[in-house]
């Protein structure tokens, strides 16, 4: 079994080995002083399941963000490559399972750091544009269907909420959603139609939500469990 880096501290307090993993897939060893350096490798070793385990949903969690050198769009992840064109506009292209950066010209040593900025400001109006392309005409179809209306819609990036609804009956939606796959997306806009009826979330809510989304629940439930992963 190949042997697993990580990052050990000597703690003062410690009694006993413990092991974590942080939000960067990094494992952090904790033990008493004077431990001995292969005792904390066996400890290691003989913790490895739980490490994959704990990376593996680390790394689900972060299909969900905009990195440097990927992109997430509707619950699929693309990976990014660079390429040098005269003939396409500057920005990003979709192509099979990668997402291409037509990136513009830069050279010095921090070369690389300037096309990633870029990405990062090209790949923010790609996910808008799209989240607007979808969400606006989708809010449409889904009102027609349940026979209710609305005022104007408002895509904007928000730390916690994923949609809302106002007393005048305007729509706010999170543009962030275009990370998420269609199903998921529709139960937020039909969430927030059947606020247009409901202003609370009382049990005439709910069935309301229900009838349009017999999965609700699940998809609320996916939606605690992966939304906050978003960044």
């Amino acid at each position: 079994m190949a042997n697993i880096p990580y990052i050990h501290k000597k703690n003062p307090r410690s009694k006993s080995l413990r092991i974590s993993v942080s939000g960067t897939g990094d494992v952090v060893v904790s033990s008493p002083p004077y431990t001995p350096k292969i005792l904390v490798d066996r400890f290691v070793q003989t913790n490895s399941h739980w490490i994959e385990l704990q990376k593996r949903k680390i790394e689900s969690k972060q299909s969900f963000t905009l990195t440097d050198t990927t992109l997430a769009v509707f619950g699929k992840t693309y990976k990014r490559k660079d390429i040098f064109s005269k003939k396409l506009r500057v920005g990003l292209h979709v192509s099979g399972e990668e997402v291409l950066f037509n990136a513009p010209y830069a050279k010095g040593v921090d070369s690389a750091e300037k096309i990633t900025a870029a990405y990062h400001r090209n790949a923010r109006k790609f996910l808008q544009k799209t989240a607007k392309s979808y969400i606006i005409p989708r809010t449409a179809l889904l009102a027609k269907k349940m026979g209710i209306s609305y005022g104007e819609i408002t895509l904007k990036e928000q730390k916690t909420r994923w949609g809302s609804c106002s007393s005048i009956g305007n729509l706010n939606f999170n543009w962030r959603l275009v990370h998420f796959e269609p199903p998921i997306i529709d139960y937020v806009i039909i969430h927030e139609l059947a606020h247009r009826v409901h202003m609370n979330h009382s049990s005439d809510f709910w069935k309301l939500v229900e009838t349009y989304d017999p999965e609700y629940k699940m998809k609320r439930g996916w939606l605690k469990r992966n939304g906050l992963s978003v960044s």
